[in-house]
């Protein structure tokens, strides 16, 4: 018995050290560092902390999460600076800002696509799986779009058409070339800045218009600088959680599906408050004094028409897929039609 023992004891420990080593990778805890411009105290902080939490007790302490808020890590260029360094692993950006990840992940952003909430959901419907996959094949785990609503121009003076442009100093992100050729087609020079110097730049009067969502307009703080909304959605907002898929690979697998089911299902909650969340953001600008603004109605299709030349000469030029682009039109339009049995792609 001892001898066979000695005989086996090497096979043993071989077996042994094969094990460790493919267990290596997930064999320490996680801890994703995940960087957010929303403000402490929000209902996105409060609900991914919660998801946190419950993701952490579910691992078994595996798998934590620690949340900058408040835009304390920078800018979303900063952000992503700290990621490819690896001081942060992720982060919850804007639409304006997506495109760094993965150039058709902008697609929905695309100023004046949409008229409302119902063509949204159409398109989405039939599109979402496809912009994810993409984002996913680009080295990002994410875990759904949450849609915020359509941002709006607000301004210190009423703008009901393009005369009333003439001469304004509108917002337009850093490195956003689908806003910063929309407000060109419009026949205005626009103002760049980080999304973070927005309220400064209103008040120290270095830009007098914005676009932006109501909520998020209320939770930046820049309906204090503003006096006006036009009345147009000009694009549809929205938000994703992306974790570089080096670090989430590195996490066991049935801890990744912990992680993306909760992920999944908060984001998922976020998307389907989303709309009714800025309704009422807009709602309460204008119980607050906000005086609200309808577009001439001559001006709408010169409006539309210069921005969707602006977008197909985007496209044209390889900032979004041509074909994704021509692909969402075309649902659009069926919904539009009622055909809603076409087949766009």
């Amino acid at each position: 018995m001892n001898k066979l023992i000695l005989k086996t004891r090497p096979i043993k420990l071989l077996a042994a050290t094969l094990l460790l080593c493919l267990l290596a990778p997930y064999a320490s805890a996680q801890t994703i560092k995940i960087a957010t411009l929303a403000p402490e105290g929000t209902s996105w902080m409060i609900d991914m902390r919660a998801g946190a939490t419950e993701i952490q007790e579910r691992t078994d302490g595996r798998v934590k999460f620690k949340f900058y808020g408040g835009g304390v890590q920078g800018n979303d260029k900063q952000v992503l600076r700290k990621m490819r360094i690896g001081q942060l692993h992720g982060g919850a950006f804007t639409s304006n800002a997506v495109s760094v990840f993965q150039k058709d992940a902008q697609l929905y952003a695309l100023p004046m696509l949409f008229n409302n909430s119902e063509e949204v959901r159409y398109v989405r419907a039939r599109m979402d799986q496809r912009l994810r996959e993409g984002i996913e094949e680009a080295g990002y785990a994410n875990f759904g779009f949450a849609g915020g609503g359509f941002a709006f121009i607000m301004s210190k003076s009423p703008i009901a058409n393009m005369e009333d442009m003439e001469g304004l100093k509108i917002w337009v992100p850093d490195g956003d070339k689908m806003s910063y050729g929309a407000v060109k087609a419009m026949g205005v020079s626009p103002v760049t800045m980080p999304l973070t110097d927005v309220l400064t730049g209103l008040q120290t009067e270095l830009i007098d218009t914005i676009m932006g969502p109501p909520a998020g307009t209320i939770v930046l703080q820049w309906n204090t600088a503003v006096n006006y909304v036009t009345e147009l959605p000009l694009a549809y907002i929205f938000a994703i959680l992306i974790i570089e898929k080096k670090v989430f690979d590195r996490l066991q697998p049935g801890d990744q599906a912990i992680v993306r089911e909760v992920m999944e299902r908060i984001y998922l909650k976020f998307d389907q408050e989303g709309d009714a969340q800025n309704l009422a953001a807009h709602q309460a600008l204008l119980d607050d004094g906000i005086k609200s603004v309808t577009p001439d109605v001559g001006q709408l299709s010169t409006w539309h028409s210069a921005v969707q030349e602006s977008n197909h000469k985007l496209a044209s030029e390889g900032v979004v897929s041509e074909q994704l682009l021509t692909e969402l039109e075309c649902h659009v339009d069926a919904f539009r039609s009622g055909d809603t049995g076409k087949d766009c792609k």
